[in-house]
């Protein structure tokens, strides 16, 4: 028993999480996230194999050669060797193509972290669902089990009317009855938290997460600049879908011109 309370103590966590931290621990666990990261590393590689084409190139070749003779007759014996070294060296003056395969690998650094981008924003989009979710169960959970004292404080009334004949039998059912549908909501919502806590976990890759409340009261900025037209035009900018499109179009122009 203390061997399973002493590994039960170390695998849950020591302390309640922020949102924040869940989210850092899921960049290290969920796939998507990771795949659109080594693809943007993948994409500078590529990149660098691009510029590669407009730098200059050498070359170094050496080699030795010997040969011997030999004649019985008359008896002569001849021996000679030769070496040689040759340095080369070449650099591109006109290779348009090449400059274009350059500004493409740029391009596709750009559509690598645009997808790097919208990886993050799905990911913090899963992550923050999950996290209220749980604390959605728990204010459930919650609210459910003060019902279930208040109801049973009825039920226990309506017994003790019964027992001294101020109340009927109908009274007493009636109150079982709805104790008995609270508790089943209780099981309910035990079995939805157990849920949610369970998607969380396997999202974060951390088993027993426990969110921190939200702090109240709660206070929410506001909304800066208060004006949807900024907001669309930001989106257009920067929204990383529209800037993957944007980018396969340039791509798509580079290549033509090649």
């Amino acid at each position: 028993p203390l061997t399973l309370a002493l590994g039960a103590a170390l695998a849950a966590p020591a302390q309640a999480q922020s949102l924040i931290e869940l989210v850092d621990s899921a960049r290290a666990y969920d796939s998507t996230w990771q795949s659109a990261q080594a693809q943007l590393e993948a994409a500078q590689r590529r990149a660098d194999q691009a510029r590669a084409g407009l730098l200059p190139s050498a070359g170094l070749s050496a080699g030795v050669s010997r040969s011997n003779t030999e004649v019985t007759r008359p008896p002569v014996d001849r021996s000679s060797g030769t070496q040689n070294l040759a340095l080369s060296a070449s650099q591109p003056l006109y290779r348009p193509a090449n400059r274009i395969s350059y500004e493409q690998g740029q391009r596709g650094v750009d559509v690598a972290q645009a997808q790097l981008d919208a990886a993050q924003q799905d990911l913090l989009i899963r992550v923050s669902q999950a996290y209220f979710d749980v604390l959605s169960a728990q204010d459930t959970l919650t609210f459910v089990q003060a019902q279930k004292a208040a109801v049973s404080e009825q039920l226990a009334a309506a017994k003790r009317n019964f027992e001294v004949g101020t109340a009927t039998i109908t009274d007493t059912r009636e109150a079982q009855a709805r104790f008995d549908l609270v508790t089943a909501q209780e099981i309910a919502a035990e079995n939805d938290l157990r849920v949610k806590k369970l998607a969380l976990d396997q999202l974060v890759g951390i088993q027993g997460t426990k969110p921190q409340p939200v702090a109240l009261p709660l206070q929410l900025p506001e909304v800066q600049p208060a004006n949807v037209d900024s907001w669309v035009q930001t989106a257009q900018d920067q929204q990383p879908g529209v800037r993957q499109a944007a980018l396969a179009l340039d791509v798509a122009r580079l290549e033509t011109r090649k």
